[in-house]
């Protein structure tokens, strides 16, 4: 009763002219601050939306509204998650088979051990703890030119593994790519059929899609503001990581089938023991698809999404049934507007965190959050490699720039790129006895894995055996 007496208390101060107020001003601020041309926003308990405010415009000219269609970007991962978990209910998928059971022709390359796809699972795709690096060499964050999903997923088998299978943490795209591939392999589906059929279409979610055929042709949508690029809609190829569009009344819907704990009106969608899965954190706070923290003794559910010119965050605080979502056109940090609001709402109302809900996620996490430390210690491998500068690696010292491949710049970034502005930049070096690398990623000792193959001291690749030397799977050109 006390619970149900305090979000009375939440309902009646998000309909008061006080917080609309409050949020309008906090909302069009950060919209000032940061630049963002358009955005969608709103707070919300399980069952009813308490606040929403469209501000501004796409890219296109046109007001946003509720049916405006954004990219999320990586909050995708906990779309393509619930997908899997839907999958493993059904007896589809199992979470702790390995990757080559159901795509027997995968490999990836090690310097730590033989054979490590043998050793991937599902649940370390999920979890960012196969040792992928973030990047794909066909289709990523640097390479704006259309590429087939086939050609995306394939190319990951040319990647090296940041650590041995299972060990560490590091955040990565290619996990949730190969994910979706898996699916489509064994339900005999498109991925994007599947999270149609399986979560958009059961949740009224109609103007959700992970098809870019649909996106195009939807003529109430805003593309990503990437500066000094020409506005255009470029296709988002990461199927499971980064691929899902959708608008604001339906994001809400989503962020509710999570509240409900995988209940809708007239069914349940998935068991909330699947849910409950996906918010077991392994390490760095993340489950599978999911960040669970806290803030101030608050504990939160959460992903954002960045990429492509677009910014988005899924917000929700399962102790105060309160969550918030929003959508922006421009690069931003949109977690903490989220965060900001929410808390206010707390503050404000005095609304009451649920015991009972505070007690299954002790029960959950509770043993991670005493020992978190401990826990998320990231440990240090070694492999065979040269580190003694050798001769021969004099033809690799130079200056390299990043190449950002397939955009269409505007004519003042062409005559900057022209003259060399621009770009991401790295520097290789003799320094004392070794290869040092410098630059707009960090600084770091090479050690060489096989001719002309080096790694980083936090074991990212730089291949210079070519003429197209990448580093991270991106492609970088000497000077």
């Amino acid at each position: 009763m006390i619970i149900n007496d305090s979000q009375d208390s939440l309902k009646d101060y998000s309909q008061s002219a006080n917080f609309k107020q409050k949020s309008h001003e906090s909302l069009s601020n950060f919209k000032q601050k940061t630049k963002v041309q358009g955005l969608a926003f709103a707070i919300f308990n399980k069952n009813e939306t308490l606040f929403s405010e469209c501000l501004g415009n796409s890219t296109y000219g046109f007001k946003i509204d509720d049916k405006t269609l954004f990219s999320i970007q990586s909050i995708s991962k906990n779309i393509t998650t619930l997908a899997i978990m839907i999958a493993v209910q059904n007896g589809l998928l199992n979470l702790d088979s390995t990757v080559t059971k159901y795509l027997p022709s995968f490999t990836v390359n090690s310097c730590f051990e033989g054979s490590p796809e043998q050793k991937i699972t599902l649940r370390m795709l999920l979890s960012h703890t196969a040792g992928f690096t973030h990047e794909a060499p066909i289709g990523n964050n640097y390479d704006y030119t259309p590429c087939d999903t086939k050609d995306h997923i394939n190319s990951i088998s040319e990647t090296w593994l940041k650590f041995p299978v299972g060990t560490n943490y590091s955040y990565s795209n290619l996990g949730f790519d190969l994910a979706s591939a898996i699916i489509a392999q064994k339900s005999g589906e498109s991925f994007s059929d599947y999270l149609k059929s399986r979560i958009f279409l059961p949740l009224s979610m109609t103007n959700t899609t992970a098809d870019d055929k649909e996106v195009v042709l939807n003529k109430n949508r805003t593309e990503g503001n990437i500066s000094a690029v020409k506005k255009k809609h470029y296709p988002i190829p990461l199927p499971g990581s980064g691929a899902v569009y959708t608008s604001l009344i339906d994001f809400i819907k989503y962020a509710q089938l999570l509240m409900n704990y995988g209940e809708t009106t007239n069914k349940t969608l998935i068991d909330k023991k699947y849910l409950y899965e996906m918010y077991k954190i392994n390490i760095q706070n993340y489950g599978l698809g999911t960040y669970i923290d806290k803030s101030n003794d608050i504990l939160y559910i959460n992903h954002n999404g960045g990429g492509f010119g677009y910014s988005a965050t899924l917000l929700w605080f399962p102790e105060y049934d309160l969550g918030a979502v929003i959508l922006c056109n421009r690069p931003c940090n949109t977690f903490d507007i989220c965060l900001s609001i929410m808390s206010e709402c707390i503050k404000t109302t005095g609304l009451l965190k649920n015991s009972n809900i505070t007690a299954v996620f002790d029960n959950i996490n509770g043993y991670y959050f005493k020992n978190k430390i401990a826990i998320d210690r990231q440990k240090v491998f070694s492999y065979k490699c040269d580190s003694i500068f050798k001769p021969e690696w004099q033809k690799y010292v130079g200056k390299y720039k990043v190449i950002v491949k397939g955009m269409e710049l505007k004519w003042y970034a062409k005559i900057a790129h022209f003259f060399g502005f621009g770009y991401q930049r790295i520097k290789i070096m003799k320094e004392a006895q070794s290869l040092v690398m410098v630059g707009d990623f960090g600084e770091s000792t090479l050690k060489e894995f096989e001719p002309g193959l080096f790694f980083t001291k936090d074991y990212e690749a730089l291949d210079l055996r070519t003429d197209s030397p990448i580093f991270k799977n991106i492609l970088i050109q000497k000077k």
